[in-house]
């Protein structure tokens, strides 16, 4: 008879079931075990605490504790930090913009406060000019084209035939000469400049009274406005300095106008070597606005009566006497051979030989 195994027969799963039903459990029991732990250590602490300071087993405690509090504390405050930050940064983005359109609209109102000041001070020098030339009947005028380059040679202006600018007028600024208008329509004027070389202006020097003619100099290249001023009689007299002002002796420019100032004088043996060098007194590296004068400058048009040509008179000759007048032969008839006398002969015509004249009726009478 075959032997009977006895007891019970495991199978592998249910082995390896019992195996984690006791791992659970001896888990379970240890958790139990540390929590407990825990608790009586920490009513062992709080009991066995003394008033006066910090226990050994409470100061144990904290200091195993305190690293993970500290790690959870940064990264609690640096998750806080970054999601602040971003609303933060939101709210000085905004107050950055709010702030720069700020700064741009007062730096465009410091720039319209300046430019009004500098605008100012122009108009007040023009105001002060145009009290001294109140009775050149100045109007006011703005500058609106000019020609490329680096000097006002020639420019435009917003005043012409209507308000009753015409060609030859004036121009001046509050420091002196500018020019005179050379080209007029009915809401423009174009200026030529005394600097131009083709502008020449008489005028005088204040303190000698000696008399010149300024011509413009000016090019391109040119670094200064300096105008040469020739025929100047005692240029001797003439020192750095001296102040240059219209003659009014070229019917163009009224006198008195201030031209410029004196900078050197060329005291050369020769003739045309002998020069005065002037300095304009206006600025024509900026020039916004401007006074035209009206006033006409009178002018001498009284032209000379034509001297009378004398009349020529006639020559007249002395008239001969009949016994004078040469024997002439004459056509040949013949034998005879006649002689011119002073009867005509009969048939001829009654022709003087030559013109009578009162005074030779005796010849013929």
């Amino acid at each position: 008879m075959a032997n009977r195994r006895t007891g019970r027969a495991y199978s592998k799963a249910h082995v390896e079931k019992k195996r984690r039903t006791r791992g659970n459990t001896l888990r379970r029991v240890l958790f139990v075990l540390a929590v407990l732990a825990v608790v009586v250590a920490a009513v062992f602490f709080l009991v066995l605490r003394g008033g006066e300071g910090v226990s050994v087993g409470e100061n144990a405690i904290g200091s195993v504790f305190s690293p993970v509090q500290n790690a959870f504390s940064s990264a609690t405050k640096w998750v806080r930090d970054f999601f602040q930050g971003w609303r933060d940064y939101d709210d000085l983005q905004a107050s950055y913009d709010a702030l720069y359109m700020e700064n741009q609209q007062l730096s465009l109102q410091v720039q319209s406060a300046e430019e009004a000041f500098a605008e100012n001070e122009r108009l007040r020098t023009l105001l002060d000019a145009q009290e001294r030339y109140e009775t050149l009947d100045p109007i006011y005028a703005k500058v609106i084209a000019r020609d490329p380059g680096e000097w006002f040679d020639t420019f435009s202006v917003n005043r012409g035939t209507s308000d009753g600018v015409s060609e030859g007028m004036a121009v001046v600024t509050g420091d002196g000469l500018v020019g005179h208008v050379y080209e007029v329509g009915m809401n423009y004027a174009k200026v030529l400049t005394i600097i131009d070389s083709r502008s020449a202006v008489s005028c005088l020097v204040e303190r000698t009274r000696d008399n010149g003619v300024m011509r413009g100099q000016i090019t391109a290249d040119s670094e200064t406005a300096e105008c040469y001023v020739y025929y100047v009689q005692n240029i001797a007299n003439v020192v750095p300095g001296d102040t240059l002002i219209t003659s009014g002796t070229d019917s163009l420019y009224p006198k008195g106008l201030t031209v410029g100032t004196v900078t050197a004088v060329s005291r050369e043996a020769d003739s045309s070597g002998r020069y005065v060098l002037c300095m304009p007194s206006a600025d024509f590296q900026h020039i916004e606005e401007v006074l035209i004068l009206r006033t006409v400058v009178e002018t001498d048009d009284e032209s000379l009566n034509p001297v009378p040509t004398a009349t020529p008179v006639p020559t007249v000759a002395a008239t001969p006497a009949p016994s004078d007048v040469l024997a002439q032969p004459q056509e040949d008839t013949g034998d005879v051979f006649l002689w011119p006398t002073a009867t005509p002969a009969a048939g001829a015509t009654e022709q003087p030989l030559y013109e009578e004249l009162p005074e030779d009726v005796w010849a013929t009478g």
